[in-house]
C-alpha cells in the first residue's frame, strides 16, 4: 500500500473515532466493524450514523443492521460520511449534501513555537470555558443543546484549542489522537488572518504529539488555506444525509452497494499520549464538524 492510501485509511478511522467519541459522550453508543463504524440511534447534531473505513464498498442483504439503517423508516435524520466518495445512495432516498478532500501534513521538523504578543494559544481544561469555546464556535447558529460535553476534557487523546485575545476566544479547533496520526477538526478562525491562526494550532499540535502527522478534511475557503499552510490533498469524501420519515426504498437491500473491503481498518490499540503545554483555521462552515 503506498503512503497516500495508508493515510486516507487512517483519516478515515481517526474521524470515525472523533465521531464515536462525541456520540458515547452523548450516552449514544456506536459500533465498529470491520469495515464501517455504525450507530443506529439519533446522533448529537452535525454528527453521522455510518463512516465508512474502506475504499470498496458494498452493502449485501445479509448485513441486517446496515441494510434497516439506510432502507428505514427513522423519526429523525440519517447521515452516512462516505470516506472514500464511492457510493451511490440515491436510490434509497438520500442526499448528497457535501463533497470535501481529506488533507494530511507531515509532522514538523520545526518545533518553534508561533509566537504572536497579541494572542494566547491554551488547551481548554475547565468547563465554563468550554462552553465560552461552544459558544464562539457555534456562531451563527448555536443547536439548541450543548454538543462538546465536559468528559471530552479528560480524554488525554483529545485537546480543544482556543486562541485568546484581550480575554475573548477567537479561534479554535479540536485534535484528536489515533493510530499513527492526530486529527484536525472544527476549526474557525477570524476571516482575516486566517493562515496566521492555522499556524498557531498547528503549532501547539505539533508540540503535544512531535512525531505524528496531522489529518483532517476541508473544503472550499478552508481547503485553500489548509493548502497554502502546507496540506495536501489525500482524496475526496461525501456526505449523505436522508430526512426524517423518508418513504422506503423500492430496491432491495441486496441492491445496496458493498462495504466489505480488501483492507483492514487500524488497529483500536494505541497508546495513549497527554497533550502537554498551553498554546488554531477559518469561519468553519458546518462540513467538517460531522
Amino acid at each position: 500500500m503506498d503512503a497516500v492510501n495508508h493515510f486516507l485509511l487512517l483519516a478515515a478511522y481517526n474521524n470515525a473515532v472523533w465521531c464515536d467519541t462525541v456520540c458515547r459522550s452523548h450516552n449514544v453508543m456506536g459500533e465498529f466493524h470491520e469495515t464501517f463504524w455504525v450507530n443506529q440511534h439519533q446522533t448529537p447534531i452535525y454528527y453521522p450514523n455510518l463512516v465508512t473505513l474502506s475504499p470498496t464498498a458494498t452493502i449485501t442483504a445479509s448485513q441486517d443492521a446496515l441494510a434497516e439503517l439506510l432502507t428505514g423508516k427513522k423519526d429523525h435524520t440519517i447521515s452516512v460520511k462516505d470516506s472514500f466518495a464511492v457510493l451511490d445512495l440515491t436510490p434509497f432516498g438520500f442526499q448528497r449534501i457535501f463533497q470535501a478532500q481529506w488533507i494530511f501534513r507531515q509532522a514538523p521538523t520545526d518545533l518553534s513555537p508561533q509566537i504572536a504578543a497579541d494572542i494566547q494559544w491554551k488547551r481548554i481544561t475547565a468547563e465554563r470555558e468550554l462552553l465560552r469555546w461552544e459558544d464562539v464556535w457555534s456562531q451563527p447558529d448555536p443547536p439548541r443543546n450543548r454538543l462538546f460535553l465536559p468528559t471530552l476534557l479528560h480524554d488525554a487523546d483529545i485537546c480543544i484549542i482556543a486562541a485568546y485575545k484581550e480575554n475573548q476566544i477567537i479561534a479554535g479547533a479540536i485534535a484528536n489522537r489515533t493510530t499513527e496520526v492526530v486529527g484536525l477538526s472544527n476549526v474557525f478562525t477570524p476571516e482575516q488572518e486566517a493562515e496566521r491562526y492555522w499556524e498557531g494550532l498547528l503549532s501547539l499540535i505539533a508540540h503535544g504529539y512531535p512525531t505524528l502527522p496531522i489529518v483532517g478534511y476541508e473544503q472550499d475557503d478552508s481547503l485553500a488555506v489548509a493548502l497554502r499552510v502546507g496540506f495536501t490533498t489525500l482524496g475526496p469524501l461525501r456526505v449523505w444525509m436522508k430526512e426524517a420519515k423518508a418513504e422506503d426504498s423500492e430496491f432491495p437491500a441486496s441492491a445496496l452497494p458493498t462495504l466489505s473491503a480488501t483492507g483492514h481498518a487500524p488497529s483500536l490499540e494505541d497508546d495513549r499520549h497527554t497533550f502537554p503545554g498551553e498554546m488554531s483555521g477559518q469561519d468553519a462552515d458546518r462540513s467538517n464538524r460531522l
